[in-house]
């Protein structure tokens, strides 16, 4: 289904997405304009940005990390993305922009001419202010997009539930469709992993702050592999790569475009291959 089409199904009121889906006042939030969608929320104008993720053993395009860009509707200022998750009123308000923003994400990763999986984050007040049968309503939104859930991995901070029965049960609900898991910011409070061995993640993303201190990371990747789930960073420097445990211990790395590198994903797969070899030596 071309893109304009798949927005007029979603935009349409009644087209059989779930009830908090379409709230009244925020009706068609999707614009396709030049092959690109665009969510339009409370006078912002919210856009995605996808990020290579490349399997540091071979190089190998993973698939891509999905992240969120504010702008002013009318005037185009950049915003915090984080900002606009303030301006829900409720939970149920919150829940659907969550939703929104994942859709949005979902809709333009279509367009991409590599795709693979599409990681795609899950706010934790999100999956507190669901009671239960997490991920079925975004299940029934991936569907005119062609999409699976197979397709999509979750990430989700856990460092922000203090209910761990109730995020369990998500990461269950979630399982059972076929979403894959990701755990974000792994040790940036603390490391938890017994909880880890109770959730069972596919992918656990190391926080910066833990790659810089001086905790035993050889250790903490070991554990995490043993789970067994794959090690993921991003936003990292290739330099510390260089350093022998990372270059040997993780599987995939988050590329980020701000980077001062400047290297384009080829050369940036062949200095990883050449780091993990050099390690291994």
């Amino acid at each position: 289904m071309p893109l304009s089409d798949l927005v007029r199904t979603l935009n349409h009121p009644k087209s059989g997405l779930p009830a908090h889906y379409s709230r009244s006042g925020l009706d068609q939030p999707f614009v396709a304009a030049d092959g690109r969608v665009f969510l339009h929320f409370a006078n912002i104008r919210l856009e995605s940005q996808f990020l290579p993720i490349v399997e540091t053993a071979s190089g190998k395009l993973h698939g891509h990390a999905a992240s969120l860009q504010a702008f002013g509707l009318s005037n185009r200022i950049p915003l915090l993305p984080e900002s606009v998750f303030v301006l829900p009123t409720d939970n149920e308000e919150f829940v659907y922009l969550d939703r929104l923003v994942r859709t949005l994400h979902a809709l333009n990763y279509l367009t991409q001419p590599e795709r693979g999986n599409l990681l795609l984050k899950v706010h934790a007040r999100h999956i507190l202010s669901v009671s239960s049968q997490h991920g079925l309503a975004f299940e029934e939104i991936l569907k005119p997009c062609g999409l699976l859930p197979e397709q999509i991995t979750l990430e989700m901070d856990i460092n922000g539930i203090n209910d761990a029965e109730h995020l369990i049960r998500a990461v269950n609900s979630y399982r059972s469709r076929g979403y894959g898991i990701a755990i974000g910011q792994f040790g940036r409070k603390k490391l938890d992993f017994g909880l880890l061995r109770e959730l069972q993640p596919d992918i656990v993303k190391l926080d910066q702050s833990l790659l810089s201190s001086d905790r035993p990371i050889a250790r903490i990747i070991e554990t995490i592999q043993q789970l067994p789930a794959r090690v993921m960073v991003d936003n990292i420097e290739l330099t510390a790569l260089r350093k022998p445990i990372l270059a040997s211990g993780i599987d995939l790395l988050g590329v980020s475009s701000s980077s001062k590198i400047g290297l384009d994903l080829e050369s940036r797969q062949a200095d990883f291959r050449c780091a993990s070899n050099r390690s291994a030596a």
